[in-house]
């Protein structure tokens, strides 16, 4: 009688661990230029809110380097969309953060990239898809597209393709330069209006992405993320309100 006890406390116990374990399975997310310098801070964030991570990596030996041992890699590239669809195979979302790093053209990767990653997303039913673009994207005229292969302009050619999709998305623009300064440093503001704006941290940026990813009120809306000392830190943004005010067709198409 006692070892039948036993074997039934065990039973119970196990049937508590794996009701906990199932209750707290936020979803298995693919990170899209996880080596990069956003995304292996979106890596980050996303396991210390207790996601399943797939670093989508063009070297598994660099992910290793970048990321350690303990996530979960898978080799692909997105200039190559037949290897795109198994690295996306039973994933529920999907974080783009992928660039050209000044390797390939922006064409190619920035849009090319964009949207062989969309369709296979779209095609494995992805619930939604955070995309990292970047401020100024829609001015007529930038700078930097003088000298970087016109890579705004192709970066809002994949935010419109993206749009059009039919998936649930949300589109991140970091505005003006980025920083490697630890989250929650610096206040930062939320805007749509693809307005000139100064610095923010990549670790800021992940920050934004993983909420973005969270709250369904951020959904299908575009906006940009700058320093701003009339802001908050990431620490004190109330992020329901935040995404909440945003509007779905705003003016920064």
């Amino acid at each position: 009688m006692k070892n039948i006890m036993c074997i039934l406390a065990g039973v119970i116990v196990m049937g508590m661990v794996a009701s906990s374990s199932f209750a707290e399975d936020k979803g298995l997310v693919v990170v899209a230029g996880a080596t990069g310098r956003t995304g292996r801070r979106v890596v980050g964030h996303l396991k210390k809110e207790g996601y399943e991570v797939r670093a989508m990596v063009r070297s598994k030996d660099k992910g290793t380097r970048v990321l350690g041992d303990d996530i979960v890699m898978v080799q692909a590239d997105v200039t190559d969309p037949a290897s795109l669809p198994p690295a996306v195979e039973g994933a529920d979302f999907v974080i783009s953060a992928i660039g050209t790093g000044g390797k390939a053209s922006p064409e190619d990767v920035d849009y090319g990239g964009s949207v062989a990653l969309i369709d296979a997303a779209k095609k494995a039913g992805i619930k939604k898809f955070i995309m990292v673009t970047s401020g100024g994207v829609t001015w007529r005229i930038h700078p930097i597209n003088w000298f970087s292969g016109g890579v705004l302009k192709w970066k809002r050619k994949a935010e419109i393709y993206l749009r059009a999709s039919g998936l649930t998305h949300v589109i991140v623009r970091p505005n003006g330069g980025l920083s490697d300064d630890p989250a929650g440093e610096h206040k930062i503001t939320f805007t749509q209006s693809d307005d000139f704006g100064g610095k923010i941290s990549r670790d800021d940026v992940a920050v934004v992405c993983v909420k973005a990813l969270m709250y369904p009120e951020a959904d299908n809306k575009t906006f940009e993320i700058q320093n701003d000392d009339n802001g908050q830190s990431v620490k004190d943004v109330d992020w329901h309100a935040t995404f909440s005010a945003m509007k779905v067709a705003s003016d920064n198409f």
